[in-house]
């Protein structure tokens, strides 16, 4: 059943990923995912008696948890906005290989060898499907930027996969010993302001307000919230199985690059959805090896 509830949570990523990247044009990326965090906890605020009884030791770990999936977003945003995202998406395929072999490691869990072809194939399938064809490449070439910019760059990218997966290493520890109410309700708590502190650093720097009244009319944000909340619900719902495996989980999560490839194309008219199918069918034949 676990591996159901990770299915449906990917799917629902990748739906979340797309109304994020709408959401975030037409308002600041930062404030974006500060509006949609408090409205998610607005939502769940209610349940505070049961996150209440969770130990402090648990809820210290859920703030580290918080701050480093902030962490994330604000390298993985400074990463695409000074070097082409072309560039930089292939290298989203460190998260497979990260998130299985840490999982694995600190966890024990029991891996077979068809196992480790299936995260091969389902991190070349990433890589080769984000990285995008010389005919359609930006006119502008690597010379445009400053070498340290570049390497700065690709560098903060990085560093953006490997808290996404230290996240989820933290996930499925604590779940082991917090309800998925609990998680939650602290998880949005904690991220919600450390974003909005993200966000007012941001203004203070550019020393303007970076947002207006039509911002705060943004519906997409508000479809944003209320996927993270159904998505997180999910997957912290299957980790509090025991049979579940934090390194199956971490490729399974994979399915949400099906879903906001093809969904993403539909909405954003974006080229090569043919190509893009036919690696999208690699990391599909990869995550069912995995799973057999």
């Amino acid at each position: 059943m676990w591996i159901f509830y990770v299915i449906i949570y990917a799917c629902i990523i990748g739906f979340f990923s797309v109304f994020r990247k709408k959401a975030a044009q037409e308002s600041n990326f930062l404030f974006v995912l500060a509006l949609s965090s408090t409205t998610g906890f607005l939502l769940i605020g209610w349940n505070f008696q049961q996150a209440w009884i969770l130990d402090q030791k648990y809820i210290l770990l859920i703030l580290c948890k918080s701050f480093v999936v902030s962490l994330s977003w604000v390298f993985e945003l400074y990463a695409v906005k000074n070097y082409f995202i072309s560039a930089l998406q292939p290298l989203s395929s460190i998260k497979v290989v990260f998130g299985f072999f840490a999982s694995m490691l600190i966890f024990s869990e029991e891996t077979f060898w068809w196992q480790f072809i299936g995260v091969a194939i389902v991190g070349i399938g990433i890589f080769a499907l984000n990285k995008e064809p010389k005919s359609s490449k930006n006119k502008y070439n690597d010379g445009t930027y400053k070498t340290k910019q570049k390497y700065k760059s690709i560098l903060f990218f990085v560093l953006a996969c490997l808290c996404s997966e230290t996240s989820a290493i933290f996930d499925k520890y604590i779940m082991q010993y917090a309800l998925p109410n609990q998680m939650q309700w602290w998880y949005m708590l904690f991220i919600s302001a450390i974003v909005w502190i993200y966000f007012l650093v941001q203004c203070l720097i550019n020393k303007k307000m970076l947002i207006s009244k039509k911002d705060f009319k943004n519906f997409y944000i508000y479809i944003v919230a209320i996927l993270l909340i159904l998505a997180d619900q999910l997957l912290f719902k299957s980790l509090t199985d025991p049979a579940s495996k934090a390194s199956i989980v971490s490729v399974l999560k994979q399915i949400s690059t099906i879903v906001s490839v093809i969904y993403g194309a539909y909405f954003f008219k974006e080229p090569n959805l043919k190509r893009k199918l036919t690696y999208l069918g690699i990391i599909l034949c990869g995550i069912i090896i995995i799973l057999l």
